[in-house]
């Protein structure tokens, strides 16, 4: 190629983390700083063009700031200041759920739009950590048709051209581009070295258009007059080269067109995730980690429950946008992957708790709501006995549920002095929706207050719930009543092992594994499911991406069983409690067996007092290949070290396959067939070398911290028991009154099973709601809604695709109208 076709589009930017080493309330500030400054350069020099993404920023400045947003404004009218990215702000981006980054696109985009006339066509991801396979799939759905990017570099991926074709697995595809030279920024003395190097490279790579991305940044920043100069100066002495100051859409737009000039093939594509780099992001200071994944399910199901009901009694939609604000802030490739100041983190984490609250609310509004117009009576006994106590179940899922639930009430106002001393004697009822007495078995409450009275009573009951719909139970002290056998085998414990059937669980003091059989094979061999303490020099990004840093295995400390205790003996749940422990930490696993589930459930408490090492739970199931669950899609990976993983990993071997799903963790690896999911890194905050840490700074994580998970054979049902351990169904307490809904009812219903709803919410423009799906077994799916008591046809989701649809009350019923993300037409 002769240089004299070269077109070098200078991207000036100013990367800024709102939050990494300092706080957000500086971050944003910093934002309204760099603006000011970037706007009084773009004064002074006529050609100066400047790319800025980030809504949140955007919103803060108008805010705070309108003088300087009003300036922006005119820029970008001008063309100069291009508006990109499209999202809230530059979230991680393998981490988070498919509707976060749905949702990122929703508020990113509309603001964008509402400001400017205009949404973003190209992604801007400056500094996030990897990327996850089905990001194709969200982006093209939200407007986007380009994706700029840094990371992974090229030792780590290496790619035939800088532009690509990047396609999800539904078949979508975006216009990727990585800079061959350089990243984001670059340092004031860097101009002259960066243009040499990218004229270098693209005598090599093959393409006219070649972007060259400079501007101080990491803390705002931006171009500065010496840039701009030296510039000046090098594009003097190059004449063979067109130099212009450019922006990601002009870039793009000339790349797009280079390559429809030079045919089909010209450009290579890619499929599949651009991973992996930083590895120990995927697993750093899990105390955010946990409540972050627990306030985004409460968050997403909170508001379909909210707009189900709501929707159904003909009352407003509760507006969730603050709670998902939060949400998508905490999403932030600096705060989510664990790489700020632990101060930064306090309050992250009191934001969050703020958002919790608030789906916590909303959820209770709608369910509250629902009671009041559903039949609650329950039976009046004679004399002064108390009632019974109505229980409205709620099941937040599209599709029905047939399980346990589990629930607490008081049995009268003051504890029953008549069976004190016998207080397992008090006799109990649970009746379904028709009255019908079911089995039950009494577990221990949530306090030890009054321990020889009865006085609160705490039951395990199997249900059958309608699809997003709801049943009301009678629990009660009924003189007299004896709770039905179930006519399957009853869950039973002895002798350190609990057996419900399907699963065996057993452990041993002084063990070092605990046994799992499933159907009576033992699925972790003679090893069994244990805890390692590995060493873990390196700082909260990880190691070098290569070598030992990709898959830590040195052994510091194999925990062992100190202590075992069978806490419920049957016959509707089995609970098995289990101690592992080495020298300053130990991790307690409560493993549940349920009558007739094909699962294990595991409730686990770390308490993690270590340095420089990570807790990994080692689950030997001769894994040649696992596939993960992650943002807009599904991968499979063979043989590979610390990654990033979703709700679920399912395990292929010669011999079986293997179920996993967690409520909270993210980091897999993968060591002589053994599948290992890391728990916690005792890292230091914002810790980049590796090296002895001061032993007055603290370590990451340490205290106690709370997760669960299960396991099963890694079937069909996996993905659907993820979902339900994140989303499971909620009981509340109720009034007893007469109603106008029956005990029973569904509200709505998604056909076939592998659709999996990613949203249903109020519109943004608040004409009707959006119901967002995904296709997940990889097959077309002719997709049908049962809603409110009609049957919508909502037409065909192509094969690991993403749909969404707006559904709107019509004089003659409701309408399904094919929509995108953004939410246009």
């Amino acid at each position: 190629m002769k240089p004299s076709k070269l077109v070098f589009h200078l991207i000036g930017n100013a990367h800024l983390d709102p939050v990494w080493l300092w706080d957000w309330r500086e971050g944003l500030n910093e934002g309204i700083i760099t603006c000011r400054t970037v706007l009084d350069l773009m004064d002074e020099f006529e050609d100066l063009t400047f790319v800025r993404g980030e809504s949140a920023i955007y919103r803060h400045i108008e805010e705070h700031d309108p003088r300087t947003f009003r300036r922006i404004a005119r820029y970008v009218e001008a063309g100069r200041w291009d508006v990109v990215g499209g999202t809230v702000l530059q979230p991680d981006t393998n981490l988070p759920a498919t509707e976060t980054f749905a949702r990122h696109f929703t508020h990113g985009q509309n603001y964008f739009r509402s400001r400017f006339g205009r949404i973003a066509r190209v992604a801007w991801a400056a500094d996030s950590f990897g990327h996850a396979a089905g990001l194709p799939e969200i982006m093209a759905q939200a407007g986007i048709t380009g994706f700029a990017f840094t990371r992974p570099f090229a030792d780590i991926l290496p790619l035939a051209r800088p532009a690509f074709w990047w396609e999800g697995p539904g078949g979508s595809r975006v216009l990727a581009y990585r800079p061959e030279v350089g990243w984001y920024g670059s340092q004031r003395d860097e101009i002259p070295r960066r243009l040499d190097d990218a004229l270098v490279a693209a005598l090599k790579g093959g393409l006219r258009n070649v972007g060259v991305f400079y501007g101080l940044g990491n803390h705002g920043g931006g171009p500065t007059r010496r840039h701009l100069l030296e510039i000046r100066r090098w594009a003097a002495a190059h004449p063979e080269v067109e130099v212009i100051h450019s922006g990601l859409h002009r870039l793009f737009d000339a790349l797009r067109a280079e390559a429809e000039g030079q045919g089909d093939d010209f450009l290579p594509v890619h499929r599949g995730e651009m991973n992996c780099t930083l590895r120990g992001c995927y697993a750093s200071v899990a105390k955010f980690k946990f409540a972050y994944r627990k306030t985004e399910a409460a968050v997403a199901g909170a508001e379909r429950t909210d707009a189900v009901i709501r929707t159904s009694l003909r009352q407003p939609v509760a507006d969730t946008r603050e709670a998902w604000d939060a949400v998508l802030f905490n999403s932030f490739h600096d705060i989510l992957p664990g790489s700020s100041i632990e101060r930064a983190f306090d309050e992250q984490l009191a934001w969050l708790g703020g958002a919790y609250h608030e789906a916590q609310r909303i959820e209770l509004g709608a369910l509250d709501a629902l009671v009041q117009k559903v039949d609650t009576r329950v039976a009046r006994p004679a004399d002064d006995h108390p009632t019974a106590v109505p229980v409205l179940v709620w099941n937040p899922h599209p599709w029905p549920f047939r399980g346990h639930v589990e629930w607490e009430a008081n049995m009268d106002y003051r504890q029953i002095d008549a069976y004190k001393g016998r207080a397992d004697a008090l006799p109990l009822q649970v009746l379904d929706p028709r009255r019908r007495p079911l089995p039950l078995q009494v577990v221990p409450t949530e306090n030890s207050l009054i321990w020889d009275a009865p006085w609160r009573k705490r039951v395990v009951v199997p249900v059958e719930l309608p699809p997003l719909g709801w049943s009301v139970f009678e629990f009660g002290w009924v003189e007299g009543a004896v709770s039905p056998a179930s006519p399957e085998r009853p869950c039973a414990a002895a002798a350190g092992a609990i057996d419900n059937g399907i699963y065996r669980v057993q452990a041993r003091k002084g063990r070092a594994g605990i046994q799992v059989f499933h159907r009576g094979k033992s699925v972790f061999g003679d090893a069994g499911l244990s805890a390692i303490v590995v060493e873990d020099p390196w700082g909260s990004w990880g190691g070098p991406d290569r070598g030992e840093a990709t898959n830590l295995s040195k052994v510091r400390e194999r925990w062992h069983v100190t202590e075992v205790e069978i806490v419920e003996r049957g016959p509707e749940r089995a609970m098995l409690w289990v101690r592992l422990a080495g020298r300053r930490s130990h991790l307690e696993l409560s493993f549940h067996l349920y009558r007739r589930r094909e699962a294990v459930d595991v409730s686990a408490r770390l308490l993690w007092n270590e340095r420089h090492a990570r807790l990994k739970l080692v689950m030997p199931v001769g894994l040649a290949e696992a596939e993960f669950e992650v943002p807009g899609a599904r991968v499979r990976r063979a043989d590979f070290g610390e990654a990033p993983g979703g709700r679920w990993v399912r395990t292929f071997g010669k011999k079986q396959t293997f179920g996993f799903a967690s409520d909270a963790l993210y980091c897999f690896d993968s060591r002589d067939g053994a599948l290992r999911a890391t728990v916690a890194r005792a890292s230091g905050y914002a810790l980049h070398v590796t090296g002895p840490v001061p032993s007055w700074r603290p370590p990451v994580d340490c205290g106690e911290l709370k997760f669960r998970f299960l396991m099963n054979p890694g079937n069909d049902e996996l993905p659907r028991l993820a979902q339900t351990l994140e989303q499971p169904p909620v009981a509340v307490l109720a009034p007893a009154k007469v109603g106008t809904l029956p005990r029973t009812g569904s509200l709505a219903a998604l056909t076939p099973d592998s659709l999996q709803v990613l949203a249903l919410k109020k519109a943004e423009d608040g004409k009707g709601l959006v119901l967002r799906v995904q296709e997940t077994a990889g097959r077309s799916a002719s997709a049908t809604l049962h809603w409110m008591g009609q049957t919508l046809r909502l037409g065909t989701v192509n094969a690991n695709a993403i749909a969404s649809w707006r559904l709107q009350r019509r004089p003659g019923g409701w309408t399904a109208t094919r929509t995108s993300i953004v939410e246009d037409a």
